[in-house]
């Protein structure tokens, strides 16, 4: 049995081929054109789903299910996308819009879901259950797969760890209110923490590696100072990493999940520099000190987020 599942991106819109087994086996992409309306996008979904099931030879139906994951909130059982953000979706019926190209089952999913079930059936955390997946990028995304199916709370908007408050009336949030846990544990938290340090240390590495400006700073520069031993990267990813622990002690004392995968852009960093420090912190400050939770990198990369939708049909 094949599947088609559809990560829409940002700056692409990516399709793949699964089997049932989790595996890719064609894939086709395009880039995302902001000026279309949410029905020419819906359209254009269709066309890439096509695109890809005639790049493996298929009829229409040799496909089992079509799923779409999107970075938003999503209502799955009416088939509607209620918001996204930087995409024009808005209470779009896109399992509707879709299914006048192409009468195919259609599931919709959040993202993070979808990268967390593309890691549960496919990827570093296959058969641990329960898995949560958290990814480090321009915020804070999470998803948890309990017994093969997605946990998405009442209202199919629950596991948005990224606005857990770990500084009551702390940095301002996107969200409206102060002190989500992205705002210290996401990229963006971190570059902004670097520039903060540079500001106090003119003779750090830091400024070399960003050609003297500041807005050159990205995620991967104070691991690379660090690297080469300067002692102000150092610092702001030692305080850095203390930020991303609270939040996943806060998720393991809460959730106790067989496995936490660290995705997204940040999860990339060499392990001595993240992974291995971050698991002495959150063994250190968990309440179960035999640590039964295993902390990992994700290992599907962007493919996470295609191989989750395909499979949504499993899980919802």
């Amino acid at each position: 049995m094949e599947y088609i599942g559809i990560d829409v991106g940002g700056t692409n819109l990516v399709a793949g081929l699964v089997d049932e087994r989790g595996a890719i086996l064609q894939k086709v992409s395009r880039p995302v054109d902001r000026s279309m309306s949410d029905r020419a996008l819906c359209r254009e979904l269709s066309l890439l789903a096509e695109e890809v099931r005639l790049a493996g030879g298929l009829s229409r139906q040799d496909v089992q299910a079509v799923g779409v994951g999107l970075p938003g909130l999503v209502n799955n059982k009416q088939g509607v996308v209620v918001t996204t953000a930087n995409m024009p979706f808005r209470d779009t019926p896109l399992r509707e819009l879709f299914q006048q190209e192409w009468d195919v089952p259609i599931y919709l999913g959040n993202d993070a879901n979808c990268a967390a079930l593309g890691e549960y059936w496919a990827g570093a955390a296959r058969g641990c259950n329960p898995t949560v997946m958290v990814t480090l990028g321009t915020g804070i995304g999470g998803g948890m797969v309990v017994n093969g199916k997605l946990f998405t709370g009442c209202a199919n908007s629950g596991m948005e760890v990224g606005h857990m408050v770990i500084h009551p009336g702390g940095h301002l949030c996107g969200c409206g209110y102060r002190g989500c846990w992205e705002q210290y544990g996401s990229a963006t938290a971190l570059i902004r923490m670097t520039r903060q340090a540079m500001e106090k240390a003119p003779d750090s590495r830091l400024w070399a590696l960003c050609d003297g400006d500041p807005e050159k700073v990205q995620g991967r520069t104070p691991f690379q100072a660090a690297k080469e031993g300067d002692a102000t990267a150092s610092q702001v990813l030692e305080e850095y990493r203390q930020e991303v622990a609270i939040g996943l002690i806060n998720l393991i004392n809460v959730l106790q999940p067989k496995v936490i995968c660290l995705g997204g852009g940040i999860s990339h960093a060499e392990d001595e520099l993240l992974l291995e420090p971050l698991r002495e912190l959150v063994e250190r400050g968990s309440f179960d000190k035999r640590m039964p939770t295993r902390l990992v990198r994700a290992s599907l990369g962007n493919d996470a987020g295609v191989v989750g939708a395909a499979l949504l049909c499993k899980a919802v």
